[in-house]
């Protein structure tokens, strides 16, 4: 791309840039005749040109706006009730970097992400210290260990949950059924008596059924004795959720997370960095994302007060 900027990402090419059309017209004639370099483009699929100094000037501005978007909410309130989830996100020759993100338990919107080389207690610290800056923390729903290990830290006075979404998710993966094993109906049984753990109106009752499994773990099968002593183990933030007004919280992370790969494929174009173009251009979301509430389908960039449908309309492109 002469002059311009480019970027793949769900959805079609970010918008806001002028001449889109000429430039289409232009693609669409020489890949009809296999001439140029828009077939190269079209096959390797990533940001070409447009040199890594540029691009990385033009990501620093968009983070820019972005943060300025996120004060500019000024009253705007959060639930208080806040949802992290984490992924390995692959960067390319068998290197993964870690990426959070934490997000409105109610609404659904974005508040922070962060991409980190390695997650450890120094960097999970680290991220919660730059969401207590942004937001007050009632009720805070994480799944990984390190977090929780360290929530204490920052958010002492915080009620911490553990995400009944991930913890379903993972029992059912204990319980995996493949066309060649099925199930005995004795796991079956076993399976359905865990998942209804979650299903009771109060934490006493959840408690309760929970008891009853342990009490007769030793008959359980393998599989469903380690699951009952991982639920165990967490018991202490389980079942807050049936006490306080916590939703359980759905895939809608698991959702966003699944958006970014082609983000993360784009940013392997950039020879260092490619961590800050992830970071800038997933908080500023130029796409959909699904959220339960009024904010349901609706793109994200309105939901948090800006009112455009591309974060590309401020630049000043050359």
């Amino acid at each position: 791309m002469n002059g311009g900027l480019e970027a793949r990402i769900p959805g079609g090419r970010l918008r806001g840039l002028e001449g889109t059309s000429r430039r289409d017209d232009a693609r669409k004639r020489t890949e009809a005749v296999g001439q140029g370099p828009w077939k190269q483009d079209a096959r390797r699929g990533k940001i070409k040109y447009c040199s890594h100094v540029t691009m990385w000037r033009q990501m620093q501005k968009t983070g820019q706006q972005t943060l300025n978007a996120f004060f500019d909410l000024g009253d705007l309130t959060f639930s208080g009730i806040i949802i992290i989830d984490e992924r390995w996100l692959s960067v390319g020759n068998g290197i993964f970097h870690f990426g959070c993100i934490a997000l409105d338990g109610i609404t659904g919107r974005m508040i922070l992400a962060e991409v980190y080389p390695a997650f450890t207690k120094k960097e999970a610290e680290e991220f919660l210290r730059l969401l207590s800056k942004l937001v007050d923390v009632e009720f805070l729903v994480a799944d990984d260990s390190v977090i929780q290990a360290v929530i204490n830290k920052v958010f002492p006075d915080a009620i911490r949950q553990y995400c009944i979404f991930h913890i379903k998710k993972n029992i059912k993966k204990a319980f995996r059924e493949t066309k060649l094993m099925k199930l005995s109906g004795e796991a079956v049984k076993v399976r359905k008596e865990i998942l209804d753990v979650f299903n009771a109106e109060t934490s006493d009752e959840a408690i309760r059924r929970l008891a009853i499994l342990v009490e007769k773990r030793h008959t359980l099968p393998p599989m469903a004795q380690d699951v009952v002593n991982r639920l165990v183990g967490k018991i202490e933030c389980l079942f807050r959720y049936l006490d306080y007004d916590i939703p359980k919280t759905s895939n809608q992370a698991e959702h966003i997370f699944s958006l970014f790969q082609p983000i993360i494929d784009a940013a392997k174009s950039f020879s260092t960095g490619a961590g800050n173009f992830f970071k800038t251009i997933m908080f500023y979301k130029n796409f959909h994302f699904y959220s339960s509430g009024s904010n349901k389908d609706k793109n994200t960039m309105h939901s948090i007060g800006v009112n455009s449908d591309s974060m590309f309309d401020f630049i000043q492109l050359p």
